[in-house]
């Protein structure tokens, strides 16, 4: 059947040959991996029948070493001077085999004698394969091992700068114009902590910091944390030195935050830096703190590369 389509004539039997073109190369590549599995097979096969061959050969092989007397006949590997590839078993009397021993041929069978060539080789190779393994896992420690030497150098540092930056009054910035009164604050929280790398994990959290007024100004004021633990589950984190900045937000300063950042020792004497947000209602101006705030831990709190903090608390003047 035909159809004329604009003036030409098309071989509706093209459009099968099209639709099916790929269904041979298919059905080939089906029989090519059955080939391939039945071909898997029958070496499976045949290497199950060397094996029993050469067990039955070992078997044997005893009994014609202990009985070559009696039956007058030695299985030798020959193998021809400068043509050791044309190698082949032949039977000898047991008065040559001396003879043969000493030009290089081989009380057994070659079959058997390559094989156990073949498998020296092969274990060989695996072992060279393993010790390739072994030296290059040696190498992956050592530089995973100087990596963490580098990064531990790396904090060092970074902890020398802080306290080189905290004894010599750097770290809380410019208090050129610091406030003649100074004022006692404490905070409270609680609330929960959720792992950063797990948001299923959570924990019990808890703190108390205690902190002074630095430099007090309309719209950000310094303040000096002066001690202090916060809890995260079976953790404490005892305060080392911190300091907190305080601002007004929102479109007419009628909100206030307070950002805290601490530096910390934990109960396996690692050293941790703790950023806490705070955010208050109201700004924190004049003698703000009594009655006491109540304020939300805002979402960017947290232990580093540890925890994310939440929940909330007061802050409230010292007497």
């Amino acid at each position: 059947m035909s159809i004329i389509v604009l003036g030409l004539i098309v071989n509706t039997a093209s459009f099968s040959d099209v639709a099916f073109a790929e269904k041979p190369d298919k059905e080939d590549a089906k029989k090519a991996r059955d080939a391939a599995k039945d071909a898997r097979e029958q070496d499976r096969k045949d290497a199950k029948e060397l094996r029993e061959d050469i067990q039955e050969f070992n078997d044997s092989s005893v009994v014609t070493s202990s009985s070559s007397s009696s039956i007058g006949k030695v299985t030798i590997c020959h193998i021809p001077p400068g043509n050791p590839g044309n190698n082949h078993t032949i039977s000898v009397g047991s008065t040559a085999v001396p003879a043969h021993l000493a030009h290089g041929d081989i009380e057994e069978s070659c079959y058997l004698a390559n094989f156990e060539d073949y498998q020296a080789k092969k274990e060989s190779r695996l072992a060279e394969g393993l010790n390739q393994k072994g030296l290059t896992a040696l190498e992956r420690a050592e530089k995973l091992i100087e990596k963490l030497e580098q990064q531990v150098g790396n904090l060092e540092k970074r902890l020398q700068n802080l306290i080189e930056k905290y004894e010599s009054g750097e770290y809380y910035g410019n208090i050129s114009t610091a406030d003649v009164v100074t004022n006692s604050y404490g905070i409270s929280f609680v609330g929960t902590a959720t792992s950063i790398y797990d948001e299923t994990v959570t924990t019990k959290m808890s703190g108390e910091l205690f902190m002074e007024n630095q430099v007090t100004k309309p719209n950000t004021s310094k303040f000096k944390i002066t001690s202090g633990k916060i809890m995260v589950g079976d953790d404490t984190y005892d305060v080392v030195f911190g300091k907190a900045r305080a601002s007004s937000s929102g479109p007419s300063g009628d909100e206030g935050s307070l950002v805290i950042v601490l530096q910390t020792i934990d109960s396996e004497e690692n050293d941790n830096t703790i950023k806490i947000t705070l955010g208050f209602n109201s700004p924190l101006e004049g003698e703000f703190g009594s009655p006491a705030e109540e304020f939300e831990i805002l979402d960017n709190s947290k232990v580093s590369g540890q925890w994310i903090l939440d929940g909330s608390g007061k802050l409230s003047l010292e007497p």
